[in-house]
């Protein structure tokens, strides 16, 4: 598996900003797991600053739009724990006809 493409992705992820403290995803902690399951293929687990957070799904999906946008990264598996409904926020972050969402 490319290493590189790992570090790659946790450094995009690190750079993140929490909409609620507007501190970045590196500070925080929030992502806890990065992994390249396959070739091109990458598996992202974080947790919420709370169990419950208003903002999971947000946050999951900028995390997927985020590693999606990483060059060399064709799918992304994103996996919420520590939230009251991770399996609602798990389903809802990883729905394949959601488009990434556009920048503000």
């Amino acid at each position: 598996m490319d290493g590189d493409l790992k570090k790659r992705v946790s450094e995009r992820l690190d750079d993140l900003v929490d909409e609620e403290t507007a501190r970045k995803f590196g500070e925080l902690n929030i992502v806890t797991d990065v992994s390249e399951v396959s070739s091109g293929s990458v598996r992202v687990r974080f947790q919420p600053l709370s169990a419950y957070s208003p903002i999971a799904v947000d946050t999951g999906r900028s995390i997927r739009d985020a590693a999606l946008a990483v060059e060399g990264v064709k799918t992304v598996r994103v996996e919420c724990g520590g939230h009251m409904m991770d399996e609602l926020v798990n389903r809802l972050v990883n729905q394949e006809d959601l488009k990434p969402r556009q920048s503000k």
